[in-house]
């Protein structure tokens, strides 16, 4: 163990007063100029400014044009903790998911260590991670080795109650697409094979299947296609499916059943399917030694955490299952604000969610110094990764 860790700790806190403008100038300049999934040119960029200002190395992250890792090493080797960022926004609404207070948190977190890591062993990493509102940002940077040799990851997010996550459902994104044949619809119809009789047989599969799947799992989705003229049988045909569950075995079976579905749609339309596409985003893996590491941080910050089980879905999960991980929340807005509205977008903005995020950094920063400054914390966090499998 570190000597004087408590005093690592309070120095910590003391600093965070020093850091606040700079970082509260961030939230406000990523809120201000929304960016979309992969777009996210502004946001990055003001990122890796305000960290390559404080002595972090910028590592840019290969075939992922706005995502990084910025890294700040300590005295000695030793393990290395990630703080992610996030700061794609959603199309037509901002930030109604809060990635400016989740960008300003990790980056706020960043700063804090970066002045103890002559004190420290090891190093701390900020992570920007795009596109996590279409799922596919953090599973990119990690096919890309950005997380190689990161031992744990730490993440805050905005929502109504502080609590630390403990269940997010994992996704399989399937698009779909039936070819058929096309003719006139009035004069030979039995010349041609709806494309579009797939998808709705599709449907009504899948809504028979909804009586056989466990309490949690989710299915849902849209027609993407349907047809071009209402007097021409349709050639072509799509649409987009999602499963969704916490228990990724019954992800995997749902999955299957539901492909099964559309295999046996095109059978019976006489089209043939193509799954053009199949995205996966993994349940959150509960790291319970980690999580308890961030919820004596937050009681020591004056907060009672609660206990988050989401219905919907984080990249973060990916991660999660690769290395010890958690994912945790200050109350940010009232009870009855829902995320991917106008008015979390509002709320995001605000003294209230500003305070949540300056309260997240200081939690991120507190367990880094416990993951880095104790051997013993860190073995319990490896061995509790090894139990959530």
């Amino acid at each position: 163990m570190v000597r004087g860790m408590a005093d690592l700790k309070t120095r910590v806190l003391a600093d965070a007063a020093e850091l606040e403008a700079e970082v509260l100038e961030l939230s406000r300049r990523i809120h201000r100029a929304p960016e979309l999934a992969y777009q996210e040119v502004a946001a990055a960029g003001a990122c890796r400014e305000l960290l390559d200002r404080h002595g972090f190395a910028i590592e840019p992250v290969a075939g992922v044009e706005t995502a990084f890792v910025a890294v700040r090493r300590g005295a000695r080797p030793g393990p290395s903790v990630g703080l992610l960022a996030e700061y794609d926004a959603l199309p037509g609404i901002g930030h109604g998911c809060g990635h400016n207070l989740i960008a300003g948190s990790a980056l706020g977190a960043g700063l804090l260590l970066g002045r103890l890591m002559g004190e420290l062993g090891g190093s701390v990493r900020v992570y920007g991670c795009p596109a996590e509102e279409v799922g596919t940002g953090k599973p990119r940077m990690l096919q890309a080795g950005a997380f190689d040799g990161c031992d744990v990851a730490l993440t805050f997010h905005a929502w109504h109650t502080t609590a630390v996550m403990e269940q997010c459902t994992g996704v399989r994104k399937l698009e779909l697409a039936f070819l058929g044949r096309a003719t006139h619809a009035a004069n030979d119809p039995w010349v041609g094979a709806s494309a579009l009789d797939g998808v709705l047989l599709t449907w009504t599969a899948v809504n028979a299947l909804r009586q056989f799947t466990r309490d949690g799992v989710r299915i849902h989705g849209i027609v993407t296609h349907g047809g071009d003229a209402f007097n021409v049988i349709p050639e072509r045909a799509t649409a987009t499916l999602a499963v969704r569950s916490a228990d990724a075995a019954e992800l995997e079976r749902v999955t299957e059943r539901v492909l099964d579905c559309a295999r046996a749609a095109a059978l019976a339309s006489a089209t043939r399917l193509e799954v053009t596409g199949i995205e996966s985003i993994e349940p959150v893996r509960y790291n319970a030694p980690l999580a308890e590491v961030v919820r004596a941080n937050l009681r020591a910050l004056g907060h009672e955490p609660g206990t988050w089980r989401a219905a919907a879905s984080t990249d973060f999960g990916n991660v999660s299952q690769a290395i010890p991980a958690v994912l945790f929340s200050v109350a940010a807005w009232p009870t009855d604000v829902a995320f991917h509205t106008r008015e979390a977008a509002a709320w995001a903005a605000g003294e209230q969610a500003q305070a949540a995020m300056l309260a997240g950094a200081r939690a991120m920063a507190l367990t880094a110094i416990d993951l880095l400054g104790d051997p013993a914390v860190l073995a319990r966090v490896r061995a509790g990764h090894g139990a959530g499998a």
